[in-house]
């Protein structure tokens, strides 16, 4: 099924969309999927990403693009020698040290602008873009599209969040061993 809108005049366009995945492994592979996803059915896809992070995926997205999916990548040079980080050095993993954390944030900070000049530029009907990336919902209000997060995590890690929202268990307890009841959590 081809996920095709109609146009003023009744006619179908192509829906085109940006997927901007957060250069981090656990958020980069599953937001690459979902676009491969939008591509197979019929969505023109742009996956904007720094270079060595196109290289995680970027075999996948020419497979797709050769078997006549619409999806390509835009590579952004991330500017490593601005913030003071070796060629190359632009992901946040678990064994990514704590100083070089923040020189990558301070290089996606650079790139900010850059990023929503392609949004303009690349007129797309929606973008996807990750959690981490809280700028993009102006971003996309300002062109008058839809923006749709990627938020990692499990539905289980998500119910708890809530319910630690919702309910403050946490303030109806004296001591970190005191025990709840089902009952007193959600009073």
């Amino acid at each position: 099924m081809e996920l095709l809108p109609f146009d003023v005049e009744g006619q179908h366009h192509q829906l085109k969309a940006i997927f901007l995945p957060f250069v981090s492994t656990s958020h980069l592979i599953p937001v690459v999927d979902i676009a491969r996803l939008f591509a197979m059915h019929g969505v023109d896809v742009t996956i904007i990403i720094t270079p060595s992070n196109a290289t995680i995926f970027q075999s996948s997205i020419d497979r797709d693009h050769s078997h006549g999916h619409s999806i390509r990548t835009h590579v952004v040079k991330f500017p490593s020698a601005q913030v003071g980080l070796p060629e190359g050095v632009e992901s946040i993993n678990i064994d990514t040290p704590q100083s070089m954390v923040s020189k990558i944030y301070q290089g996606l900070s650079i790139l900010q602008e850059q990023y929503q000049q392609l949004f303009h530029d690349l007129k797309a009907d929606f973008i996807v873009t990750d959690m981490f990336y809280p700028w993009s919902v102006d971003a996309a209000a300002e062109l008058g599209i839809p923006r749709l997060i990627y938020v990692g995590g499990s539905y289980l890690a998500h119910s708890a969040q809530h319910s630690i929202e919702e309910f403050s268990p946490h303030t109806k307890v004296d001591s970190d061993t005191e025990k709840l009841t089902k009952d007193e959590v959600f009073k």
